[in-house]
């Protein structure tokens, strides 16, 4: 507007205090020297294309071939190629990666119009420059006021589209930014809005055939899983319409093609969990809840070569400590290799002995031993038998009265194992001789089963490092429950490694709940936080693990 007055060069410095504001917002939407270069040069661009272009919608009442802000028009033209080419790339490097994501989120929209805008503009005033140009040549009086007519038209819609434009690269900082696109082999996290608030959908191995799908959030309802545990399921008939999932009726599924998969509950793992048989080449995926689906991006490649224990009882596990890594480092870290039940770290193993032997201290008449099969149970088996003989201590076939259980199993059956012993302490009279916990069933899914559990743990729960964990993960998988694994994960890949000693930490569920919110994150005063280490629950240090070793 101010181009078209006595003083045309007034326009340098409000355009340019807009343009600079342009490019600050526009790069509050993403990081990076890359894409910072590219949302200023949008914003130059898109500035020049929107101020040409309104500009010439104010010089409408020039005749054909007398437009003296022709020059403008060719400025403008100019500036909306940069502008459509800079739009493009930050799509190309920044995503969204996929085309479902590019016009299924309002992310993607807002920037599919940011680059789709300036280039209506550029071809719009493209053809009223070349058109004015050859009406002024050769055409007669009638066309030239034809050509007014349009040349009107067109410049409005130009002026509209720039403005547009400006404006849907404008929001994108207020948008919530589509997730990273899938790669084999790596895990997906992602949200999902199913229309009972947003969930956080996890998708492991991604390699063809099974895959684990986990569901977290508050609006996540699921079958309870206390008893015996079905076994998992990787196809399930084709349901009519869209009505609520199969096998139990919770409205939550997720189907492949023409197969549908309930999502239930599984045994000491947060969450609903859905195995699923993903053909070579799947490209998505639907979650379903009731009448609503929502269509998610997959990748899983051709390599079928999975890492063991992924998707069996010891998945959902894997799955903590993959996104624990992609939660502290990015989607790079996600690759999903060997799981932590595969093996027995050192340090955990020094700190069941360790446990064993105060155990031995304490005078308990013996020990009853909840383990598995994977390779970690395996191992933290035999050195628990090893330590109980060297201490004198015997090996009871079940828990009971006369002794501790000490549990090395994974999540499941972890759960199940102290669920047992709980129902048995109801029931009778006598008190047990306590419930001892491998250090990685940190976990509220296994806590909560138990009347009280002791723990020997590297760090405390409250502590500052595994408090920047849970809000991390709250930032980044909203709804997902913190694990031990996960915490080692993520701390590993956030370079900060945690540090021994152990010590020995009690459990037990608690009738208010007790400073479990993470700082900063506001909770439901009603009921537990389910980000919590022991939503409904509380750990607390009871005394120090070291104790004098066996002679």
């Amino acid at each position: 507007m101010l181009l078209g007055t006595r003083r045309p060069v007034s326009a340098a410095l409000p355009g340019a205090a807009a343009t600079g504001f342009l490019a600050v917002l526009l790069a509050s939407a993403r990081s990076g020297p890359v894409a910072t270069a590219l949302d200023a040069g949008y914003a130059v661009a898109a500035a020049l294309l929107t101020g040409a272009a309104l500009h010439l919608l104010a010089r409408r009442e020039a005749a054909p071939g007398r437009d003296r802000s022709a020059p403008v028009g060719w400025i403008a033209v100019v500036a909306g190629v940069l502008a459509t080419a800079a739009a493009l790339a930050q799509i190309l490097l920044t995503g969204p990666f996929s085309g479902i994501d590019l016009v299924g989120t309002g992310y993607g929209r807002a920037a599919l119009a940011a680059a789709l805008a300036p280039a209506v503009v550029t071809g719009v005033l493209a053809f009223d420059l070349f058109a004015d140009r050859r009406t002024a040549r050769t055409g007669t009086g009638r066309d030239r006021a034809r050509a007014a007519a349009l040349r009107e038209r067109t410049r409005t819609v130009a002026a509209v589209a720039a403005v547009l434009g400006v404006a849907a690269a404008s929001v994108l900082a207020a948008l919530p930014v589509p997730a990273a696109g899938a790669e084999p082999g790596r895990l997906l996290a992602r949200g999902v809005d199913l229309g009972s608030g947003p969930l956080t959908l996890v998708v492991t191995p991604m390699r063809p055939g099974p895959n684990l799908v986990q569901l977290t959030g508050p609006g996540l309802v699921v079958p309870d899983a206390t008893g015996p545990d079905p076994a998992p399921v990787t196809t399930a008939e084709p349901m009519a319409g869209h009505g609520p999932g199969p096998a139990g009726g919770t409205g939550f599924g997720v189907r492949v093609a023409d197969r549908e998969v309930p999502v239930t509950a599984r045994p000491g793992a947060p969450g609903g969990w859905a195995l699923v048989d993903l053909p070579a080449g799947t490209r998505s995926l639907d979650v379903l809840a009731g009448g609503i689906s929502r269509t998610v991006p997959v990748d899983v490649g051709s390599d079928r070569v999975a890492p063991a224990g992924a998707t069996g009882p010891d998945g959902p596990e894997c799955a903590s400590a993959v996104l624990g890594a992609v939660v502290a480092a990015g989607p790079a870290a996600g690759a999903v290799g060997a799981c932590p039940a595969e093996s027995l770290r050192p340090a955990d193993e020094r700190a069941l002995r360790d446990t064993v032997r105060s155990l031995a201290v304490r005078g308990a008449p013996g020990i009853a031993l909840a383990a598995d099969a994977s390779p970690r149970s395996r191992a933290a088996a035999d050195a628990v038998r090893a330590e109980a003989a060297a201490a004198g201590i015997p090996v009871l076939p079940q828990a009971g009265a006369d002794g501790a259980l000490v549990v090395v199993s994974g999540w499941q059956d972890a759960a199940r194992a102290v669920r047992e012993v709980a129902l048995a302490a109801h029931d009778t009279p006598t008190a047990l001789g306590g419930t001892y916990l491998a250090p990685w069933l940190l976990i509220g899914g296994v806590l909560g089963t138990a009347q009280s559990a002791v723990l020997p743990l590297p760090f405390g729960p409250q502590e500052p490092l595994p408090q920047r964990y849970v809000r991390a993960l709250a930032a980044t998988a909203p709804g997902s429950a913190p694990s031990t694994s996960g915490l080692l994960a993520w701390a590993d890949a956030a370079g900060q490694p945690v540090e021994e000693p152990f010590g020995l930490y009690g459990a037990a569920p608690v009738a208010v709940p007790m400073s479990i919110e993470p700082p900063g994150e506001s909770g439901h005063h009603g009921g537990p936080n389910t980000a919590a280490w022991f939503p409904g629950g509380a750990v607390v240090h009871i005394g120090p693990l070291a104790v004098p070793a066996t002679p």
